[in-house]
């Protein structure tokens, strides 16, 4: 066969899909992640700053560098496993732990994180989460654990992947300024399955996050929409009735015209973000595949409750905001 000539990128873009594996984490063991969110956005000055951060973490472990311009890393610092990527807005860092420690949900675990490193972040947190993951021997336990560990009100509680494991959470910021998940694994379970289950609820909380900046947003954008909504509608009944100067409500039009695309073009990338976001949490939560836990809701149901109607709202004004543009 004679020789072909490659795509510059084709190695590249084939390795990219295999760059990022789950972690393999055994029963009987913890992890803590940290997301942070540059607060003026991304860029490769924020990539950069990343990167150099995570070096200057991976220097105190004397753990080896990642290559030049690396957007995922994992590796061995001291005696644990750290996991850390960086994706377009922020960037995550995930810590494998062996065994159960002396508490549950103990913060010590977050001192793995020196507070001058944190203190020196080039990003804001978004969210961080501390996980346990235990052996499944007895479900009367399990229903005590969650019972004691998460808030009743708004737990979620499911039996994931065909009856692997049981994952709990609470979606509530803890004393320590955590969240906390539970993971208890049934007999059997491979560490590789484990530590899919891990990813993905480390994912449901990063994404759900983000996607409510997109809530945020819309929060501060409604007040200025409504104001444009009214001006709008006084000057489109002024010209239905002939009052006025033509001039000036030509002027007074092209104001509110260039208010609104200002604002479609300052909303368009976190629409954008949060559509994409809520999807991504969507098709994790369905990956798990839940089957109801003893009566108590779901990570689906809950976030039903909780987070699909902040995203109608997102969706909601996004849409005004078209129509207003439109008019």
């Amino acid at each position: 066969m004679p020789p072909i000539t490659d795509h510059p990128l084709r190695y590249q873009l084939s390795n990219e899909l295999h760059a990022r594996p789950f972690p393999t984490i055994a029963a009987g063991s913890r992890a803590v992640f940290l997301a942070l969110k540059h607060p003026d956005g991304a860029g490769p000055d924020a990539a950069r700053a990343d990167l150099e951060h995570l070096i200057a973490l991976l220097d105190r472990y004397g753990a080896p560098h990642p290559q030049p311009g690396a957007t995922h890393y994992f590796g061995d610092i001291g005696r644990h496993r750290i996991k850390w990527e960086r994706h377009t807005e922020f960037v995550t860092f995930t810590l494998l732990l062996d065994g159960l420690g002396t508490r549950p949900f103990d913060p010590v675990d977050f001192e793995v994180f020196p507070t001058d490193w944190l203190d020196a972040a080039p990003g804001q947190r978004i969210t961080s989460a501390s996980l346990r993951i235990e052996a499944q021997h007895d479900v009367s336990i399990v229903q005590d654990k969650v019972s004691d560990w998460f808030v009743r009100e708004s737990l979620a509680v499911s039996s994931v992947l065909d009856s692997a494991a049981i994952v709990a959470g609470d979606f509530h910021i803890d004393e320590a300024g955590h969240m906390r998940f539970a993971i208890f694994a049934a007999q059997g379970v491979g560490q590789g399955r484990i530590g899919r289950i891990v990813q993905r609820l480390f994912e449901i909380e990063t994404y759900k996050a983000m996607s409510m900046l997109g809530f945020a947003h819309v929060r501060e954008l409604n007040p200025r929409m409504g104001e444009l909504d009214r001006e709008l509608t006084q000057l489109m009944t002024e010209m239905q009735n002939a009052d006025g100067q033509a001039e000036s409500q030509l002027d007074q039009l092209l104001h509110v015209s260039t208010q609104l695309e200002a604002l479609q073009a300052a909303s368009s990338y976190r629409f954008g973000a949060t559509g994409a976001y809520e999807a991504i949490v969507s098709q994790r939560i369905s990956a798990l595949r839940e089957a109801p836990f003893e009566g108590r809701q779901t990570l689906a149901e809950f976030m039903m409750r909780r987070f699909d109607p902040a995203m109608r709202t997102v969706h909601a004004t996004q849409d005004r905001l078209q129509s207003m543009a439109e008019r």
